[in-house]
């Protein structure tokens, strides 16, 4: 019995505990819905601006009776609604019933072009935007405005309107007021909730956007790095203005995207510069990686760009409507971009791999600004519909990307290819010309005189210092078999290769009318014959000296320093470097030099010296330390600052028979 009793208290518990459990998980939609409602709807709709009636717009009445007024749908805009071209004020009415018990409750409104305010039974509550037709502007979020502050303790109907306004000077380009749903009304903390749900939608939107923006403005400030290490290769500066240019652009679509639209004339005018930037960039680029001067055709298509800014806000001083004034803009773009993709389809043809590689990017990514703005045009002729479908978004889990986007991705690793393979190319070419540098720097030091190889009865020391890797200064100390020393110096203008080339040719022919017992005079004479008709393009100049074993000194100098002798610079008549007449006359002076006597013998690139503060070494400081040992001179040269190639020689003269004295 008692068994019995136990088996049935344990059924009714269990039963019990059975149904608060069902009761827990059943919800009903009478009971427990959310205490927010849907506003999308039919709205009351008039054109014009309300009457003002004791202070108050007659419209925001709550008693007017708005019978008589047509009705629009909320999420699409008036123009679509038969009031196209419509400009100025409008207004819109509408009923909120708030049930007894209903807590504090607002509502959330879309956006809503281009500026708004909002009366709740006819008592201002706030609004957004400017109402100007100088400087339009709307922000393009939603917005929450409160209805009631207390839990309603009775049923109440609510009239709800709102002024807006439509800058005139966007009417027949943009469609005014309302233009898309979400409209809501309810309980504030879930509007504010579903406020930043819109938001945060919005700005997932245009993500890729906003990484676009930022991954074009780190490539082209690292690009703009290589352009300040090789400034000669300006492709690397108008491919950094490129990237910066549509990093910058891609950031004001995104502010106008995510914070105001249509933007104002400021921020046209503003895109409108960055575009004319990047496609005259974009010219200037593909002339110099293609190798192509445009001449008076460039400078005429880089007017039209530089007036397209300008062409944009054609319509704020209303000499043209927007969208007349876009399409003067790609009018005033066009040839330009015309001029870069016919020239890339010509040297397509003609087989430059350049050209290969670009064309097709660069084609993309041009062609879609062009066609997404003539489909806007085209729209707003009413030959098309649907004017935005090219900037509508396409899957790409966990995201959305624009195709705008795409195409400038694609374009940027086209672009990256091109720099990547120019870069290797020019490594290659630097490489070989490094070795074509040893080759020549190996050559001029078999050519140059051995620091072993003395002339009995004078003491030569000699220090050379190129400035680069070859340079083109050139001596020669040649003895003849009278005990004579020929000294002969010169400095070729210009650097590198060029002037390595001109001193192998001087050396050899400096040795050859040497053992002709040439005179200073006539050695000048005939290295100025073997430059004559060469297309190097410089002059020499030269210094030629011989001293005869009982010290006579002659001199020949063709616009070469003079030396200097025992500390004083010797006077000597000096004619034109060589390599510029043909038939020059050079004038020797003979003076007679005593044992112990020290010539001093150097090129310009001691006296140019010039230290970091720009201070030039100068002719003072050469005299002061001429008697010092040619390495000394050298290396007080080089410690104030070298930046041409230095060569010293000093000749100390000791006859023989002094030396066996």
């Amino acid at each position: 019995m008692r068994h019995g009793v136990r088996l049935r208290l344990l059924a009714v518990l269990v039963a019990l505990v059975c149904n608060g459990v069902l009761a827990a998980q059943s919800f009903d939609f009478a009971r427990d819905r959310q205490p927010i409602i849907s506003l999308d709807g039919s709205w009351r709709f008039h054109p014009g601006d309300s009457p003002i009636v004791n202070g108050i717009p007659l419209w925001a009445d709550p008693a007017f009776d708005d019978s008589a007024w047509p009705t629009l749908h909320s999420d699409r805009s008036w123009s679509d609604q038969g009031y196209p071209n419509l400009g100025g004020f409008a207004w819109y009415r509408f009923k909120v019933i708030i049930p007894a018990g209903q807590g504090p409750t607002s509502i959330l409104l879309a956006p809503i072009l281009t500026s708004y305010r909002v009366f709740v039974d006819g008592r201002p509550e706030g609004g957004l935007g400017i109402i100007s037709n100088v400087i339009p502007s709307a922000l393009i979020t939603y917005q929450e405005y409160p209805l009631t502050l207390t839990p309603a303790s009775a049923p109440r109907t609510l009239q709800i309107a709102i002024r807006v306004w439509h800058a005139p000077i966007w009417a027949g380009y943009v469609g005014g007021g309302t233009s898309r749903g979400g409209n809501l009304a309810g309980d504030p903390a879930l509007l504010a909730a579903e406020k930043v749900h819109h938001q945060v939608a919005r700005n997932i939107r245009y993500v890729d956007a906003y990484s676009w923006s930022i991954t074009a403005a780190l490539v082209g400030l690292a690009i703009l790095g290589l352009f300040l290490i090789r400034p000669a290769e300006r492709e690397f500066l108008w491919f950094a203005i490129i990237l910066l240019a549509q990093s910058a652009d891609s950031a004001l679509f995104i502010a106008e995207q995510a914070f105001f639209w249509p933007s104002v004339p400021v921020n046209d005018l503003v895109d409108g510069a960055l575009m004319a930037i990047y496609i005259a960039a974009a010219f200037y680029f593909f002339s110099r990686v293609l190798q192509v001067k445009a001449g008076w055709l460039g400078r005429f298509l880089l007017i039209l760009l530089a007036a397209s800014p300008f062409a944009s806000v054609l319509y704020w001083p209303q000499w043209a409507s927007p969208a007349a004034s876009a399409a003067t803009q790609l009018l005033l773009q066009l040839p330009a971009v015309a001029w870069i993709l016919a020239l890339l389809i010509q040297r397509t043809f003609r087989g430059n791999p350049d050209a290969r590689l670009l064309l097709v990017p660069t084609l993309l990514d041009l062609g879609y600004y062009f066609a997404d703005n003539l489909a806007i045009l085209l729209d707003q002729a009413g030959l098309i519909h649907n004017p935005r479908i090219l900037e509508a978004p396409l899957p790409l889990p966990p995201f959305t990307v624009h195709l705008g986007t795409i195409l400038h991705l694609v374009f940027l690793l086209a672009l990256l290819i091109f720099l990547i393979r120019r870069f290797a190319l020019a490594r290659q070419r630097e490489q070989r010309l490094q070795g074509e540098f040893e080759a020549a720097r190996q050559v001029q030091l078999v050519l140059l005189p051995d620091q072993q190889e003395q002339c009995p009865g004078f003491h030569v020391e000699s220090f050379y210092r190129p400035a680069d890797e070859v340079g083109g200064d050139f001596f020669q100390q040649i003895a003849d078999p009278k005990c004579g020393i020929l000294i002969v110096i010169g400095d070729v203008s210009g650097k590198g290769l060029s002037a390595a080339m001109i001193v192998s040719v001087l050396v050899g022919a400096i040795r050859t009318e040497a053992a002709h017992g040439v005179s200073p005079a006539g050695l000048l004479k005939c290295l100025n014959d073997r430059l004559i008709g060469r297309p190097h393009g410089g002059f020499v100049t030269c210094l030629a000296a011989f001293i005869s074993n009982d010290g006579e000194l002659t001199l020949a100098n063709a616009g070469h320093l003079s030396p200097y002798l025992n500390g004083q610079e010797l006077s000597t008549p000096s004619s034109l470097p060589l390599g510029i007449v043909e038939r020059p006359e050079f004038n020797e002076i003979t003076l007679q030099i005593d044992p112990g006597d020290r010539l001093t013998f150097l090129s310009d690139g001691v006296v140019e010296a010039y230290s970091s503060s720009g201070e030039l070494f100068g002719f003072d400081r050469t005299c002061a330390i001429s008697t010092q040992s040619a390495h000394d001179i050298a290396h007080a040269a080089q410690q104030f600052g070298q930046q041409d190639d230095i060569t010293v020689l000093t000749v100390q003269f000791a006859p023989v028979e002094a030396l066996h004295a």
